[in-house]
């Protein structure tokens, strides 16, 4: 089988973002998502021209939202706009992809190891998934909006919790668009760091995503984890640098 050519991870980053809400918008300047919930990583504009910053900024408001700048694409890397505007930098990661193969479809699992990986389908579920993801109680409006994307049978977003002895002590999710899936929140309980959690959650999301023909994949990575995707063959494409509207920092 010849290899499976490299997409743009650009455009696979945007496709897996608009994919998780129903407001949301794409054009050759601005493309933004939002879910309502009132956290940063829930909503975000993508990509913005110099240009057409004004009219994101018009459309959001005071929603809590991350902000796309990005330093190999001229058109797009608005980051001195941003910073006149008193946006605030969060941080910068690489964008990683992966190859997954011929998207046959057949079902796959990972790995086993420490704890028991398993899909969430029920609110009950997802406002754990939810506690471990933010380190909070559950916000009902947050809870919301992750089940409007993450519950049924027609969900786009799909949760993993990860539990030893039946307690949650993981998080992740695999987000599916098209032949496409974004790897996102994988997150370990500082109780159980460093037991290979966070692989297993990475490898169960890759697992939904061949389950349902995937070609690709990708994730942006923390310092932290960036070691853990690339023993799972991500390698590195871009860099994206976040930031967040002044009135999310005060």
């Amino acid at each position: 089988m010849p290899p499976i050519e490299a997409p743009d991870a650009f455009s696979l980053y945007v496709d897996t973002h608009l994919a998780r809400a129903g407001d949301a918008t794409r054009s050759t300047a601005l493309a933004w998502f939002r879910t309502g919930a009132p956290h940063e990583e829930l909503n975000g504009v993508l990509y913005a021209t110099a240009a057409a910053l004004g009219d994101a900024v018009a459309e959001f408001g005071r929603t809590p939202a991350l902000w796309h700048s990005w330093p190999e694409r001229p058109e797009f890397d608005v980051e001195a706009q941003l910073r006149a505007r008193g946006f605030e930098f969060v941080e910068e990661e690489p964008v990683m992809t992966l190859a997954l193969g011929s998207g046959s479809g057949s079902p796959s699992t990972a790995r086993p190891g420490p704890a028991t990986v398993r899909p969430v389908e029920t609110e009950r579920d997802l406002a754990a998934w939810e506690e471990i993801w933010t380190g909070e109680a559950p916000n009902p409006v947050t809870l919301r909006a992750l089940a409007s994307a993450g519950l049924g049978t027609d969900r786009t977003v799909h949760h993993l919790l990860a539990e030893v002895d039946g307690v949650a002590v993981g998080c992740g999710a695999a987000v599916v668009a098209g032949r496409a899936l974004a790897v996102e929140h994988i997150v370990t309980a500082a109780s159980h760091r460093r037991r290979g959690i966070g692989s297993q959650l990475a490898e169960a999301a890759l697992a939904v995503g061949r389950s349902h023909g995937v070609r690709h994949a990708i994730l942006t990575a923390s310092p932290d984890g960036a070691g853990i995707y690339e023993r799972l063959g991500f390698e590195a494409r871009e860099p994206v640098r976040r930031f967040i509207a002044p009135a999310a920092t005060g």
